[in-house]
């Protein structure tokens, strides 16, 4: 039987890329971007972390961030696993504020045992509590998600001890994206509707920097 390669990684962010990200004229935007380890080793169906971020024009280089800025993991993967990622649409200060508030709740209640304790047949009940956390948020109007992405991953994909490498997910678009504009014509408001991307669309990327312990 072959053996399934282990290996310890730090996971940390190091870019985003979002060419569309449907604010309009704003060209700075704030995000909260999740990723999830899924199925990462035996018996543990789920790691969860999310980081706000600030694109520029749809991007940011988190390259020379202090590191408490760019770690998303330190983890033992083994065999196969997937990284999934999405980011929200921009927010505004007080919803991503409600935003982390609710997670950091969230975190306290459920307990990373909650996530840990579920295995075989009963793994589903992993991924309940951040089903029930996504659908928290979402009741937050500026909590739709913008872009989403997965890799699906096996731990031989990376070094061995010491070495590091970029990871790119490429992200599509999670919703159809428009652009909204009123005008007045003749005393009357008229709305028009541009679509900027289909749902499913490419929609830039984000790089992980993987560097295993």
């Amino acid at each position: 039987m072959e053996r399934r390669v282990k290996r310890e990684v730090e996971i940390t962010l190091h870019s985003i890329n979002i060419p569309v990200t449907g604010a309009g004229l704003d060209t700075t935007t704030s995000h909260l971007l999740t990723t999830d380890l899924v199925w990462p080793r035996v018996g543990v169906a789920r790691k969860s972390a999310s980081q706000s971020c600030t694109l520029q024009e749809g991007t940011a280089d988190f390259e020379t961030a202090n590191w408490g800025r760019r770690i998303l993991f330190k983890e033992t993967v083994e065999g196969r696993f997937a990284l999934a990622v999405t980011v929200t649409e921009a927010l505004d200060d007080e919803e991503l504020e409600k935003i982390l508030r609710f997670w950091a709740g969230a975190a306290l209640a459920i307990g990373a045992d909650a996530v840990d304790s579920a295995a075989g047949p009963l793994g589903g009940l992993a991924a309940a509590p951040l089903e029930y956390a996504a659908k928290a948020v979402a009741k937050y109007p500026g909590a739709t998600l913008l872009a989403e992405g997965l890799a699906e991953l096996d731990a031989s994909d990376f070094p061995p001890s010491g070495g590091e490498r970029l990871l790119t997910v490429r992200l599509v678009a999670a919703r159809k994206l428009l652009r909204v504009t009123r005008r007045t014509v003749n005393g009357r408001s008229r709305v028009t509707r541009k679509t900027l991307l289909e749902k499913g669309a490419d929609n830039g990327e984000v790089t992980l920097a993987v560097r295993t312990l």
